[in-house]
């Protein structure tokens, strides 16, 4: 009874023993208790001021973005060239004003001349050209991105002066007394205006010295002084223009004396 009495206090005393070591064990100490939350404070707070800074970097790199759109918008303008240098181009444009534009490395040139390749070097004082690019509102310059030469269209109105059936070519005088030959080609669209029949096709032998005429067309390459005819249009029925006088060819035999003695005869005005 004793020895029984005796276990049952033993086995009591182990099990309070052995609970309050279990407790104490899943306790945190004091130091515990007070130094892992403060770690995991700091570290949380590192990771927003990182992420905080991120953000901003950012936002500032956006606005700065947005600022620079405003200020760049594309625009294409036309005009003359009046100095190039390896990247800048100074031009006059329509309106008669100064432009600055500038170029780099990935601004196409394109030209309607034969050549394989063509650059800012192939630009020459007094060439036309076509640009589309970023024009820059606060320093007022175009940064380049398309660059293309072109030839403007000439005009021409006044009456034919001579005819040259074996070349398809006519000469043709202004107001000026300006004479300009005129090579028509295959592809040159001939036509007459009338009252009665209004606009009709009309072929180069139907062409007369003393007609009025208009056309368009542009320099030959190889030679400028000639004007190559894209269109002609005979204004048939229209008076004379008293301002446009046609000389008259000289004889043979005035042509011989003229050029044995110097003296050219000096042609009688007709209208």
């Amino acid at each position: 009874m004793i020895k029984n009495l005796f276990i049952t206090i033993l086995f009591i005393i182990l099990s309070i023993s052995t609970n309050v070591s279990l407790v104490s064990a899943a306790t945190p100490s004091p130091t515990e208790a007070t130094t892992t939350p403060t770690a995991s404070i700091s570290t949380e707070q590192s990771v927003n001021e990182k992420l905080n800074k991120q953000i901003n970097q950012l936002k500032e790199r956006i606005a700065s973005r947005v600022a620079e759109l405003n200020l760049v918008e594309k625009r294409g303008v036309i005009g003359t060239i009046t100095e190039t240098t390896d990247n800048k181009i100074t031009f006059t444009d329509l309106n008669v004003q100064t432009r600055i534009i500038d170029v780099d490395e990935i601004t196409k040139f394109n030209s309607s001349s034969a050549k394989d390749s063509f650059g800012i070097s192939d630009l020459t004082k007094g060439t036309k050209i076509s640009v589309l690019g970023l024009y820059n509102k606060q320093s007022r310059q175009i940064l380049a991105r398309f660059i293309d030469t072109f030839v403007t269209p000439v005009f021409l109105s006044g009456r034919i002066a001579d005819l040259d059936k074996k070349n398809y070519q006519v000469t043709i005088i202004n107001e000026d007394q300006k004479q300009t030959v005129v090579d028509i080609q295959t592809f040159t669209v001939i036509s007459a205006h009338s009252k009665e029949d209004g606009i009709s096709k009309l072929g180069f032998s139907k062409l007369n010295i003393g007609d009025r005429i208009i056309t368009t067309g542009f320099p030959d390459k190889k030679d400028p002084a000639l004007l190559v005819a894209s269109r002609i249009l005979v204004l048939s029925g229209l008076p004379n223009n008293p301002k446009i006088i046609i000389p008259e060819p000289l004889t043979d035999e005035e042509t011989i004396t003229s050029t044995t003695s110097g003296i050219k005869k000096i042609p009688t005005p007709t209208q």
